[in-house]
């Protein structure tokens, strides 16, 4: 179930372009102005459309790359994948590991990143470091219009990923599960033996 939600995740993405492309290789922008989408987006997701709101993020991701607004449509879109009504952990995973190994971030959205890159894992996500989902590049390399807000990404350099934990909280509760499971069956066994 997990693979299909990432291959559903990525087939979504990947529908609205190459998510790995370099800066200079980054299709033109159509439509609506890149903040506007970001804004749609944010409605879709508001309004229980994760499906349009996701691909209008990723739209955005992928015309912005490290730019403030490209860096915000991605803090959107891990957010909304660990969103518990509509999880994609795998997704969430992959995209704060791209994020967190590219070098042009901000402070904060480092911090909120490796969060929640310890979260998609503590709660069952897995990581498919082959996808590259996050355009890299010089802020300065993407369009304009991608550049207006702030703080606006710098070079951070690399960045030493947080050791996950032990056991995360998925393989806590299936070791909890299997013991229900195995009080289940001895209880059963004791009712069977007192069974008159």
């Amino acid at each position: 179930m997990r693979t299909r939600r990432l291959a559903a995740g990525i087939a979504m993405l990947g529908a609205i372009g190459s998510l790995g492309g370099c800066a200079s290789a980054a299709p033109r922008w159509e439509g609506l102005a890149p903040s506007d989408t970001y804004a749609a987006a944010l409605t879709d997701l508001g309004a229980g459309n994760a499906v349009a709101g996701r691909a209008r993020l990723a739209q955005v991701m992928e015309i912005c790359g490290t730019t403030a607004l490209g860096e915000r449509a991605m803090l959107a879109l891990i957010a909304d994948a660990l969103d518990p009504r509509h999880p994609d952990l795998d997704l969430a995973a992959s995209l704060s590991h791209a994020y967190l190994s590219q070098p042009y971030r901000t402070p904060t959205a480092e911090q909120l990143v490796t969060s929640a890159y310890l979260i998609s894992f503590d709660v069952g996500g897995n990581l498919d470091e082959s996808l590259s989902i996050l355009p890299s590049g010089e802020p300065g390399e993407f369009p304009r219009e991608c550049r207006t807000g702030s703080p606006s990404p710098t070079d951070r350099g690399p960045v030493s990923f947080p050791e996950l934990p032990s056991q995360s909280v998925a393989s806590r509760m299936a070791d909890l599960q299997r013991s229900v499971e195995t009080l289940e069956a001895e209880l059963a066994r004791v009712r069977e033996t007192l069974r008159p």
